[in-house]
């Protein structure tokens, strides 16, 4: 993939075109998201959920520009989980990263709860209709599957590649025929007329779907195109051109797909009043439901094709469930070259060369939190949020870059930058909001309480007596338990609990740059500010007790991340490592 210039420099060679950024980034954004996010949307916004995907397209459009431009400076392996470190140092970096690797380490379970979701229609007693849920042989064969995914990364990378190939082009011809099939066949217009009209639960609701239904999570999967960045032959024309191609077919065949779900709805089969938008999330239809449209007007077409999108319910899912298990373990790879995790997580196997003890982590993280959240609707917005968290960097480390480092050599350098990368940042933020209050607050938890794993695989540079270091980590997880623990009872209000919890990290941070004095440590301030403030507009905005009512809590939350994004772009700083790349390049790995 790259070539070494006689002064060391690594120089990336020049062989992707805008078709191959094309369709990396459409195997991304296809997985299980197209099975499950058109009809998860139906209960939050109705027929107003294709607006959704309009939506959720040029926000992450913006967002993947931010990207671009960071992937052709820094086209490191396990980048995601890097780029910050180069502008705010390590503990920004690894809050952010923590996000991103929960987030990827969740993808493989939901995959797999896909896949499983389906196939009930053919394995009896691995999925529960009346709860919704996975039941324990369910859940011990979503194991087994990404058991033999974490195998076949482990031995078996090379093969997978080329197989992957093959199936993006399958990934796209399927969904295209279910729309097809679906509009020629059961097409109703009078679905997107009924009680409440287009917008029945009011304009809110267009954002209000983006997280909870699966359409971020569906869409924010663009990223793999533009990690390949700086391996474009011009950069300039390819990345943004196989961006726009990817993001305008793939949103197109969602839109399209979203209309044909509504056109297809057979109230009668689903045992509902027509319109009957919210209670639709309860179908029997929500388990597959696409399946379930094709097999409900007795056409003898359409049930022959419910069986191919039985295949491809295993294929889709199966391909992304793959992808991110190896994405998982590259990003604690990624972790390790930066010394945050142990040097274990960075070692390769000499014969396989792959992270064997990272591959190990992520199925273990995965288990953690599929074993809980045995169904794919519970985990879609949990896993999106995090992925979101972690995106806020971009358009920040972006701008940090600019000021401190300008002669940087990028080979994609967008127009309008600076607004773009405020732009980039206030989208993200709003996606976290629109997760609602219930995903916020233990997104938040989860990633202060890493916290004590970053000081102890970071003392080396953090210098902390080991009294010291034991004394601190102790009495922080006391503490978060504690929190967490009268949170979850409800026997604290709000404001002691917030107040506990603001406090404790103000407290933390305060106490690590006093013993250690460095930069890093300062710079991730603006992380400790941005989760207080969020947490509050979150519980109190119209997605948490409704205190603050739409749109006002909208318009009170833009304004306040303005001076967020203008704190973390001004502790942002010239480090050690933005210096070496910018005077001798990017460096061997």
């Amino acid at each position: 993939m790259s070539k070494t210039s006689t002064t060391g420099e690594v120089r990336l060679r020049k062989a992707l075109r805008s078709y191959d950024v094309f369709f990396l980034s459409v195997t991304g954004m296809v997985g299980s998201g197209w099975l499950f996010a058109e009809f998860g949307s139906l209960p939050y916004a109705g027929p107003a959920s294709i607006l959704s995907w309009v939506v959720a397209g040029v926000f992450f459009f913006v967002i993947g520009l931010c990207f671009a431009e960071l992937g052709g400076i820094l086209p490191f392996t396990g980048s995601l989980v890097r780029y910050n470190h180069y502008s705010h140092g390590a503990l920004s970096n690894f809050l952010l990263g923590w996000a991103y690797i929960i987030a990827a380490a969740t993808t493989p379970p939901l995959e797999a709860e896909a896949i499983l979701t389906y196939a009930h229609s053919y394995i009896p007693g691995v999925y529960n209709a009346t709860t919704g849920v996975l039941t324990p042989l369910g859940i011990v064969l979503a194991l087994a599957l990404m058991a033999v995914f974490t195998v076949i990364q482990y031995i078996g990378v090379n093969v997978y590649g080329t197989v992957n190939t093959v199936v993006t082009a399958w990934k796209l011809i399927i969904p295209i025929l279910t729309a097809i099939l679906l509009l020629l066949f059961t097409f109703h217009p009078s679905n997107f007329s009924l009680k409440g009209g287009f917008l029945p639960f009011g304009p809110a609701s267009i954002f209000v779907a983006l997280v909870p239904s699966g359409i971020a999570f569906a869409v924010e999967g663009f990223r793999q195109g533009l990690e390949y960045s700086g391996e474009t032959r011009n950069p300039q024309r390819d990345v943004p051109l196989g961006l726009v191609m990817a993001m305008i077919v793939v949103i197109a065949l969602y839109i399209v797909l979203q209309i044909s779900m509504i056109g297809a709805l057979n109230w009668s089969n689903l045992k509902l009043t027509p319109g009957d938008w919210g209670n639709l999330s309860n179908s029997s239809w929500a388990a597959s439901p696409f399946y379930h449209a094709l097999i409900s007007y007795a056409n003898p077409v359409l049930s022959a094709f419910a069986i191919v999108i039985l295949i491809d319910a295993a294929v889709s899912p199966a391909a992304t469930l793959g992808v991110y298990v190896g994405t998982t373990a590259r990003s604690l790879y990624g972790f390790s070259r930066l010394k945050y995790f142990p040097k274990i997580f960075g070692n390769l196997n000499p014969r396989f060369q792959t992270p064997t003890f990272s591959l190990i982590l992520t199925f273990i993280i995965g288990a953690i939190f599929l074993i809980p959240f045995p169904s794919w609707y519970s985990l879609v917005g949990i896993s999106a949020s995090f992925t979101v968290y972690n995106y806020l960097a971009a358009g920040i480390t972006n701008h940090v870059f600019r000021r401190v480092a300008p002669n940087l050599k990028r080979p994609f350098d967008p127009k309008l930058r600076l607004p773009l990368y405020f732009i980039g940042f206030l989208v993200g933020s709003l996606i976290i909001y629109w997760s609602g209050w219930s995903i916020v607050n233990p997104m938040f938890v989860t990633v202060a309480a890493a916290l004590p794993l970053f000081v102890v695989g970071y003392n080396s540079k953090l210098s902390l007596k080991r009294s010291t270091l034991v004394a601190f980590v102790a009495a922080y997880w006391v503490s978060i338990a504690i929190i967490g623990v009268f949170d979850f009872l409800n026997l604290a209000p709000f404001p002691y609990y917030w107040a506990a919890y603001s406090l404790l990290l103000i407290l933390s941070t305060y106490f690590l740059y006093s013993k250690t004095k460095l930069s890093e440590i300062k710079a991730a301030s603006w992380i400790v500010a941005y989760n207080i403030i969020v947490g509050v507009i979150s519980y109190y905005g119209s997605l948490g007790i409704g205190a603050i009512s739409f749109p006002y809590d909208y318009l009170i939350f833009i304004v306040l991340n303005a001076p967020i994004y203008a704190l973390a772009v001004l502790l942002g700083y010239r480090t050690q490592e933005i210096a070496e790349i910018e005077e001798k390049g990017i460096p061997v790995e």
